[in-house]
């Protein structure tokens, strides 16, 4: 496990974590995740799943998306988060013929940000033209973990604490102060993360735990449905919001299912070895 630093298009430093598996002497796959809203890439439950994937044998790619931990920046809630994915994407493709990225919640939607391309209605600060060629070599598909699919904050406690962390100013100073994260004020949204994915036409598994009291599982079945390319989706009892103990075995399975879809496909579309 080795540390280092990313930077996006936009010039935000990232920090990374690198997890290579002992022995490995091909490029094969890799697997870059990407963490949920004031979480870090040191969560118990990231270095869990970076841990069973380098042991499958694949290098992994953790890394804080920006306000977030030891990176610069501010978050947007997963719109220029995007091109935090962009930038770990093409660290790991140095390393790896083949990249799946697992993204959590406002991860995931980082990550669809990051699949669907640059045709969003807004391009983030960076210009059109460099975030188009940031991802011109975008992942070969995706995990995406309690992913909302449209925006809106749920009707309960927690989603009345969103709001209070995100849109008002007392709330992101504490959210600052006690979680480590920094909320840009009044952040730009693109498209919804459902309309975003008909453009993906990548493999991607969608993931979701049945006791999520935070993304309604209605919300996977809407993802699912639009997606553009080779879909997968799987419900998981007793599993709740994002990165957690029961989300492990389930996202084992479910990259195994893209890196198979994968090597069936990218030959055919792209003259790529399997």
């Amino acid at each position: 496990m080795s540390s280092s630093d990313l930077v996006a298009v936009d010039g935000v430093r990232l920090a990374a974590r690198w997890w290579r598996p002992r022995g490995r002497d091909d490029r094969g796959e890799g697997v870059v995740i990407v963490h949920g809203f004031c979480s870090s890439k040191d969560a118990p439950a990231i270095e869990l799943i970076a841990l069973r994937q380098s042991a499958a044998g694949r290098p992994v790619l953790t890394f804080d998306l920006r306000g977030h931990g030891q990176s610069d920046g501010v978050t947007t809630l997963g719109w220029r988060e995007g091109l935090d994915v962009d930038a770990a994407v093409a660290a790991l493709r140095l390393d790896c013929d083949r990249v799946v990225v697992v993204g959590s919640s406002m991860g995931g939607v980082a990550t669809i940000e990051h699949l669907a391309g640059s045709e969003a209605p807004t391009a983030p600060a960076g210009g059109a033209a460099e975030i188009a060629a940031a991802r011109a070599d975008r992942a070969d598909g995706a995990v995406i973990v309690a992913t909302p699919a449209r925006w809106h904050v749920p009707r309960s406690s927690r989603g009345v604490l969103a709001l209070a962390m995100t849109q008002t100013r007392a709330g992101r100073a504490v959210t600052a102060r006690r979680m480590g994260t920094r909320v840009a004020v009044r952040p730009g949204r693109g498209l919804e993360p459902v309309r975003r994915v008909a453009a993906i036409t990548r493999p991607v598994a969608v993931l979701h735990g049945l006791a999520d009291r935070f993304v309604a599982p209605s919300a996977a079945d809407a993802l699912h449905g639009a997606l553009g390319g080779p879909r997968l989706l799987d419900f998981v009892p007793d599993m709740g919001h994002g990165f957690c103990p029961a989300a492990a075995e389930p996202i084992d399975d479910a990259v195994a299912w893209v890196v198979d879809q994968v090597a069936e496909t990218r030959p055919h579309a792209e003259g790529r070895a399997p």
